[in-house]
């Protein structure tokens, strides 16, 4: 346990002081009236328990699961550092100087020797409730309080004060024992209020700071003179744990060694403690704080468990790694009843075993260890966690073994033709392949080098031999083999294998497709019964086709060819490629045709391709054979000349060819969004289009022009592909290609991706929706305005530093509506929503900020109320925003976390609640 110097008092007591506590009421409240004690007290604690007697909480109402210190109240409670009150914990609940040393205390174990309200003396001039007196005593003894730094002050008694964030900061670093740190430390801190830290304290918060165990709040500040609510000080307290080491009672850190449905013993400095596990049992690790389940517990991992009667309330792992290791090698013989032999090249080490040592056969069944035959390999598991060395298990690797079993494969070695595999046991076992051996994923035959350490498998032994592996779960493996068809909506695709077998494969979300070494698409990909693409496929755990590489390709591609004939007769398609070369290929039955239409046949495309010279195509073909033909219809590029004279539309497409196509003085339709009647005279140099032609003739029948414009979402049908729109206060719902939504990423989304409120940029050819993108929107708190680069940085919800500069695009301020230009408004501290527009430029909404004390929500109307002054005109109802960002600093929490009188500040647009802040 942490020591502490003695601090003596001018008026201090001398001497050991009683340990006896009497029963005192489970709730104490201060002075003011104003809290509850952090724990109960139930009677003596002179004695050491022999049984474990932490609290274990059953849950408290008001601690929601997910809440953001869930974590550290519950720890604490089962530690019997804090409790609630009536089922609940109060966790906004300011705590007082009086309850912070009273956790203290008990933080640090020294609760074991508290005095008696009557012989515990506290310096004249510090005030506290009679609970507290026997704490504060102890505190001032052991160092944690001095009584010149500690006083009542404008005539309220001192205990009932309330604990500011840099006075919990000094006690807490004296808890931990690093006072010595903090006094040497000269250093300031990075805090943007560090001149407000009182400089007594620096060296406290900038220790603390360094350790981890305290941190700042929004807009880079400390807050020093900020309160300290109970789940901020469970939270102070839980971190710091790792900095000391009390023994609590209930409280266990051992070694995993026993582990069932409901039950859990831990080996800890030579003894073994059980304890029951049941629904009331939470689960975590160290490293996070979201809840784990049971089964993540494994034995001789390093395991916290605290709970009263030997029932844990709260289990932790420390520790993931197992405390053992594995020997391996070939046995030779055992003698007496406790020492086993192997066999080396050059030696005989022998292992002390004991009664608790278990051993195996293949099986995992248990053996008398007499049965086992000299020249079996054994595999024993060796714990390191107790220093003993013990042997824990003893394993038949191999002998003449025959079983079936799950496992993992850990080691594939082709050369050598043997597996090794992590048995359902945990005991390492390594078998032989023969040409009998049958090695099968689903459906699919896979060959030795197919087979991937990490897979989960389930194998059958005979005779030392593998005779079948399945495997149940599969990591990531490749497929080399020839592209044969791929389906028309890239959902799948089929190859040939080395040997001719047909395999079909499903392609997962995100699939990537590599040409060349460059990203391409789906659709770029060449598929034939013959010659098709030589390509790499990279498999997930599920079989699906991740990765698809071109490794060799036969095909000759031809994109923005030129058709100059066609001769139905010998179906001969002749013309020049986008260089002026000529070519001339063989159309037949199994040619891929594209046109639009859903599945042109070759019948019916014949007529146009006998009146489409100088159309536009893409061909695919090998040798004089054509694999694919894509008669144009249209093209999509940038606009570089409208020719009024010569009736020319010249356009540069994405490949970075031009062409030029031809208009009538009538019957060009043009499309713009928002233009009623629009005609050639509306389409610009540099405008992007999506240019039609007639079936019969190359000229323009249509232009599209493209354009972006934002909205908000004010909701969405999926069932009839319509999304209901708002700009400026003009509704609108477009129909909308479920597949065409995409995150501000590009990413898929749908109309499921998509809610109420949420900023999103449409894409749209003519007056047709093309593409839905969400629009890249962070909330978040201004770091700086810098109006010489003409730039702001925002600290984003994410906690993501994010700078907008202003030197190429312009950046908008938006108040209440009102779109004002330049930087002067905008000032750091202040809250806002950064949304980029369609055209780079950057919008910032400020946002005007209420504190207010919280009274309940409403999930149905979406609106929060607040407490106000009766009879008072102002207004206690406000809409939250449905992608409004509720939080409490750093940390996101969900608004039905609130709990009635939390202080809470509003941030709104318009009356609306775009973001929360709780106090």
């Amino acid at each position: 346990m942490q020591q502490f110097k003695s601090n003596r008092r001018p008026n201090g007591k001398s001497g050991k002081v009683s340990k006896v506590v009497p029963a005192v009421l489970a709730v104490v409240m201060g002075a003011s009236g104003g809290g509850f004690a952090l724990a109960a007290e139930t009677g003596a604690t002179s004695a050491a328990p022999t049984v474990k007697t932490a609290a274990a909480p059953a849950g408290f109402s008001d601690v929601k699961s997910g809440y953001w210190a869930e974590k550290h109240i519950y720890k604490l409670a089962a530690q019997g550092i804090v409790l609630g009150q009536n089922g609940q914990f109060k966790p906004g609940d300011n705590i007082t100087r009086q309850e912070a040393v009273t956790m203290a205390i008990r933080f640090v174990g020294a609760d074991k020797e508290l005095g008696s309200i009557d012989s515990a003396v506290l310096p004249t001039g510090l005030t506290a409730g009679n609970y507290f007196k026997p704490y504060i005593d102890l505190a001032l003894d052991k160092g944690l309080l001095k009584s010149g730094e500690e006083s009542d002050k404008d005539g309220k008694a001192w205990g009932t004060q309330p604990a500011s964030r840099e006075w919990v900061t000094k006690i807490l670093v004296r808890a931990i024992g690093k006072e010595a740190d903090a006094l040497a430390s000269s250093a300031s801190t990075s805090f943007a209020d560090n001149s407000d830290i009182a400089s007594g304290n620096l060296g406290y918060v900038s220790t603390a700071v360094k350790l981890g165990i305290a941190q700042g709040v929004e807009n880079n500040k400390f807050n020093p003179a900020g309160s300290v609510t109970r789940a901020q000080m469970a939270t102070f307290f839980s971190r710091a744990e790792s900095y000391i080491t009390p023994t609590y009672a209930g409280t266990t850190t051992g070694i995993v060694t026993g582990l069932t449905a409901n039950s859990l013993t831990l080996f800890a400095n030579g003894t073994s403690t059980t304890y029951a596990l049941g629904a009331g049992t939470v689960y975590y690790t160290a490293d996070s704080d979201t809840k784990s389940q049971a089964s993540a517990l494994k034995l001789y991992t390093k395991v916290m468990a605290s709970g009263a009667g030997q029932q844990a309330a709260y289990v932790e792992t420390v520790d993931a790694k197992a405390q053992v290791e594995t020997i391996t090698g070939e046995f030779d013989r055992i003698t007496g009843s406790d020492t086993l032999w192997l066999k080396t090249e050059n030696d005989y080490p022998k292992y002390q075993y004991d009664a608790a040592t278990v051993f195996l056969d293949q099986n995992g069944s248990k053996i008398d260890p007499k049965t086992i035959s000299s020249g079996s390999r054994v595999s024993l598991l060796r714990e390191t966690y107790s220093g003993s060395g013990a042997i824990l298990t003893v394993q038949i690797t191999s002998g003449n073994v025959s079983k079936t079993d799950t496992g993992t494969i850990s080691a594939v070695d082709t050369a050598n033709g043997t597996v090794t595999f992590v048995s359902s046991t945990g005991l390492s076992e390594q078998y032989r392949l023969d040409s009998g051996s049958i090695i099968r994923y689903q459906n699919e035959i896979l060959g030795s080098a197919d087979l991937k350490p990490g897979s989960k498998v389930r194998y059958t032994i005979e005779n030392n031999a593998v005779r079948s592996i399945e495997v149940t779960e599969s990591v990531e493996r490749t497929i080399t083999a020839s592209l044969y068809q791929t389906a028309a909506d890239g959902s799948t695709l089929t190859y040939k294998t080395a040997s001719g077998a047909l395999e079909v494969k499903l392609i997962a979300n995100g699939a990537i497709v590599m040409i060349d070494g460059k990203t391409a698409s789906f659709k770029d990909l060449i598929a034939d019964k013959t010659q098709g693409d030589q390509v790499e496929l990279t498999l997930n755990g599920n079989g699906e086709v991740t990765r698809i590489t071109v490794k060799q390709r036969e095909a000759t591609q031809l994109a923005n060819a030129t058709i100059s004939s066609y001769d139905p007769t010998i179906k001969l398609l002749a013309g020049t490629d986008s260089s002026g070369k000529p070519f001339a290929f063989i159309l037949d039955a199994n040619t891929k045709l594209t046109y639009n239409s859903a599945a042109p046949s070759l019948k019916e495309l014949e007529t146009l391709l006998v009146k489409s010279q100088g159309r536009g195509v893409n061909l695919t073909a090998v040798g004089s054979r054509l694999l694919s033909l894509d008669l144009v219809y249209k093209y999509e590029g940038t606009v570089e000349q409208v020719n009024g004279a010569s009736m020319l539309l010249s356009l540069k497409l994405d490949n970075g060819t031009s062409v030029k196509l031809p208009y009538g003085t009538t019957g060009t339709v043009v499309q713009v969004y928002g233009v009623t009647n629009a005609t050639l005279n509306n389409v610009k140099v540099g405008d992007r289009v999506v240019a039609s032609l007639y079936a019969d003739r190359v000229a323009l029948q249509s232009v599209a022009v493209q354009t972006t414009q934002q909205f908000r979402v004010t909701g969405t049908t999926p069932s009839a592909n319509r999304l209901s729109l708002d700009q400026n206060g003009t509704a609108s719902a477009p129909y909308v290609d479920n597949a065409n939504i995409v995150n501000a990423q590009g990413q898929q989304i749908g109309f499921s991706g998509l809610t109420v409120g949420s900023m999103v940029d449409v894409t749209f050819n003519g007056s047709d929706v093309a593409k839905v993108r969400l629009s890249d929107s962070v909330m978040g708190t201004i770091q700086s305005v810098d109006p010489v680069s003409r730039s702001v940085t925002v600290l984003t919800s994410a906690g993501v530093t994010r700078t907008y500069s202003g030197a190429t695009q312009p950046l908008t301020i938006n108040q209440n509506g009102t779109i004002v230009s330049g930087l002067s408004t905008l000032s750091a501290g202040q809250h806002v929503q950064a949304v980029v527009q369609p055209n780079g430029s950057t919008t910032f909404t400020v946002f005007q900020a209420l504190n207010k004390t919280f009274w309940k929500y409403d999930a149905f109307t979406q609106t929060v109320y607040v407490k106000i002054t009766p009879g008072s005109s102002e207004a206690n109802t406000f809409k939250l925003s449905p992608d409004a960002w509720v939080h409490q600093g750093t940390a996101n929490i969900s608004v039905q976390s609130l709990a009635g009188d939390d202080k809470i500040v509003l941030y709104l647009n318009n009356n609306v609640v775009y973001e929360l802040a709780k106090q």
